[in-house]
């Protein structure tokens, strides 16, 4: 028996579709907070808070190529919204930093059955459960005016990890830091 090319599509479209969803485990969630007194034309350049900006919250290990991918990543950003880096803080109008920390929680799902109970007569209902270990990853990225050490603009990202992109951390680095920056500069 054949298939209608329609079906085939319809079954591709729906492997992707499930492909796409095992990196991440629910819905991103982007915020961003600034000082409203400040005038970001104001600042025109930006360096890293340290020579080692992350700060990691958690007592799990880092990848240790983290650090490089956000500063690129960030870099790259600040650089297309017409920011230039300098090579220290004592330059810059603005600094850089990281915080990203993660925590693990156990997740539940019940799910109403059906089955069949041995020795009496008729259905009955019954319920299943299901039992996940969630870990919740977030990163923030700050910014601080380099004179006053005032906070000018902090950007997060939360979202649920699964072990994909916890290997694959360059493709997620980028796509978290374009989101958290999408917010930069507010109102412009």
């Amino acid at each position: 028996m054949k298939y209608p090319a329609w079906r085939a599509l319809f079954a591709l479209s729906l492997v992707c579709l499930i492909t796409a969803c095992a990196v991440r485990e629910g819905k991103t969630s982007v915020y961003a907070d600034y000082d409203p007194g400040t005038s970001f034309t104001d600042y025109r350049t930006f360096a890293w808070m340290t020579q080692n900006p992350l700060v990691a919250a958690t007592p799990d290990v880092v990848n240790p190529n983290l650090q490089t991918n956000l500063m690129t990543e960030t870099a790259a950003q600040l650089k297309n919204k017409g920011f230039r880096q300098v090579s220290t803080p004592a330059e810059a109008d603005m600094v850089v930093a990281f915080t990203i920390g993660a925590r693990d929680s156990l997740q539940e799902n019940n799910f109403p059955g059906r089955y069949r109970q041995i020795g009496t007569v008729g259905q009955t209902y019954g319920e299943s459960s299901e039992i996940r270990e969630i870990t919740t990853g977030a990163l923030s990225i700050e910014l601080f005016d380099q004179t006053t050490a005032r906070r000018l603009w902090t950007g997060s990202a939360t979202t649920g990890l699964t072990m994909d992109v916890r290997i694959n951390s360059q493709a997620e680095t980028r796509e978290l830091v374009t989101m958290i920056m999408d917010q930069f500069p507010p109102n412009g």
